[in-house]
This record gives C-alpha cells, sequence and structure tokens, in this order.
C-alpha cells in the first residue's frame, strides 16, 4: 500500500513537473505571428464630438474596428484649417493616453497628433496584484494588440484629407516603447521612430522598478521573471524590435535623472538600432502625465525634426 502511494506521488509530481514546464515554454513562446493576423482589415471608425479648443484646434475621439476583431479607441488632435494634409505623429503612451491627451499634449502645432489607449477590453480597471491575475486573457490580449492597433490607425488615416500618411512617425514613450518598437519595425510606412524614456532588457527594466516594492530583492528578481513571462514579454524584446527599424531612422531619448530606468539600459537600447540613428538625453527626471512641462518639452523635440 505504501510502495503504491509512493508511486502515485511519483507520478504526480512527474505530471506536475511537466505541466508546469509546458506552462513556461508556452509563455516564453514569441508571439510574432499575431501582430499580423490581428491588424485586419479597418471595417468602421465610430467618431464622438469633436471638441473646438482655444488656440484654435480641435480633439475627437474615435473607435476603430479591424475584421480581425482587434479594436482601439484613440484620440485626434489637429488644427481645425490647414492648408492641405499634414504630418502625422502616432503616440504610444501609457494607459489612458487618449483619453488625457487634451490635457497632456495641448496644441498640436502644424501637425496631426493621434494617442492611443491601450485595447484593453477586459471588464475590471487592472489597479492590483489580483485584478492583475483575474484579467490576466484580457491584459495579454490587450499587449498583443497594441502594435497592430497602431498600423490600423495608418490605415484609416489614409483616408482622411487632413492626414499625409507619407510623412507618419511613431512616439513611444516609457511603457509604450517595447510596442513602439514592435509596430515600426513591422510597419514601414511609420518614416522614424521615436523612443523616448525606454531601453533594452524589458524584463530587467521590470526588475529595477520592482526591487523599489518588493524585498528581499530575490524575491523581487523571481516576480519580475513571473511578470515577464505572463505578459509574453519574450514578444516584445526591445533591442530585437529596434534592429528591424533600419534604414528607416530611430532616436532614442533619455533623461539623466531617470528614477525609474538606468542609463546603460538606455544606452544599450541605442546600441542596438541600426543606422541611421541618434541618441539625445535631456535633463529632469521619467516622463509623466503629472509632469505636463516636461512632455511638453519632449514634444518640442519631436515636432522641431518633424517640421524640418
Amino acid at each position: 500500500m505504501a510502495k503504491r502511494i509512493l508511486v502515485l506521488a511519483l507520478v504526480a509530481t512527474a505530471l506536475l513537473a511537466a505541466g508546469g514546464a509546458w506552462w513556461v515554454a508556452d509563455l516564453s513562446r514569441p508571439r510574432h505571428e499575431a501582430f499580423v493576423e490581428r491588424r485586419g482589415t479597418l471595417v468602421s471608425a465610430v467618431s464622438e464630438p469633436a471638441e473646438m479648443h482655444p488656440g484654435g484646434y480641435l480633439s475627437q475621439g474615435y473607435t476603430l474596428r479591424a475584421d480581425s476583431g482587434l479594436a482601439v479607441d484613440i484620440r485626434v488632435l489637429r488644427p481645425a484649417t490647414a492648408p492641405g494634409p499634414l504630418p502625422v505623429l502616432v503616440l504610444l503612451g501609457g494607459h489612458r493616453t487618449g483619453r488625457d491627451a487634451v490635457r497632456v499634449l495641448g496644441d498640436p502645432g502644424d501637425a496631426v497628433m493621434v494617442a492611443l489607449d491601450y485595447p484593453y477590453r477586459g471588464p475590471n480597471p487592472v489597479r492590483s496584484v489580483a485584478s492583475f491575475l483575474g484579467s490576466l486573457e484580457d491584459v495579454q490580449r490587450a499587449l498583443l494588440d497594441t502594435p497592430p492597433a497602431a498600423s490600423l490607425v495608418l490605415d484609416w488615416l489614409a483616408d482622411t484629407a487632413w492626414a499625409d500618411t507619407g510623412r507618419a512617425e511613431l512616439v513611444g514613450v516609457s511603457f509604450g516603447v517595447p510596442f513602439a518598437a514592435v509596430a515600426g519595425g513591422l510597419d514601414p510606412r511609420f518614416r522614424r521612430v521615436w523612443l523616448i524614456h525606454g531601453g533594452a532588457n524589458n524584463r530587467g527594466w521590470i526588475e529595477h522598478n520592482l526591487r523599489r516594492r518588493i524585498e528581499p530583492a530575490w524575491l523581487g528578481s523571481v516576480s519580475a521573471t513571473l511578470v515577464h513571462l505572463l505578459v509574453y514579454g519574450s514578444s516584445f524584446e526591445t533591442e530585437e524590435w529596434v534592429a528591424r527599424i533600419a534604414p528607416r531612422p530611430v532616436v532614442v531619448i533619455g533623461a539623466r535623472d531617470d528614477e525609474l530606468l538606468p542609463e546603460h539600459k538606455v544606452q544599450a537600447l541605442y546600441e542596438a538600432a541600426g543606422q541611421p540613428k541618434e541618441l539625445l538625453w535631456t535633463a529632469g527626471g521619467h516622463i509623466d502625465t503629472d509632469r505636463p512641462e516636461l512632455v511638453q518639452a519632449l514634444l518640442a523635440i519631436v515636432r522641431a525634426r518633424l517640421a524640418q
């Protein structure tokens, strides 16, 4: 009897180990094919009422849908009147970027700015570990949908009279940098890609930020590895995707006093990019929607190059 129990225990342990190994291997598998499959064909663009703002520009929200099931909410900022189609800046930033675009980005100048919300369609806002785990499948779907959503935006803009998608640039900011690197590597219509306050080695970036909240250090390292697995981190390796953007230019911008990202990770991202490329450093800390003056200063650099 005892021997039978021991055998059953060993079999159960082996099955659990095999199941765990399969689970880790599946999460580690790059899902690059999903970026292409989910782009699909644009089937609808539902608009909200336009809002006029002081300075002569308007903002308007849209929900774009593709036949693949992909759906993304965006907010467009553009001059109310313009002599012709304007250059385009597509921005990937933090959560609720699109909804906060007017407050954070302000007057677009002589350009069309499109800010994307992450295409998260889960039932609850993700604000804790419990809500993250409870909505994991929706979170994973949203992350995989973000790069094709940027391309879907260009598909839609190509049919408007006020956007020149032949002069389209992609701007990834902070958490949006890995997604911008993927979208820029896949879609050659983005003539230049800006990677602002992001770096190489996404798992290390996660660990660097968890280290401030989780002790001891080994637990933070294990947690970072688990998070990186759960969010399909191998599909978004920034240094791999940024190399695919060449021969289109890449501009990497780092902050000298960045509290969330070490300088060496910014440098490593720049070194991974092909030519032509440029590395710029700015004073101050990490970009944040609560620091609109910093956002405006960084956008001024982008707009100046766009005007050239």
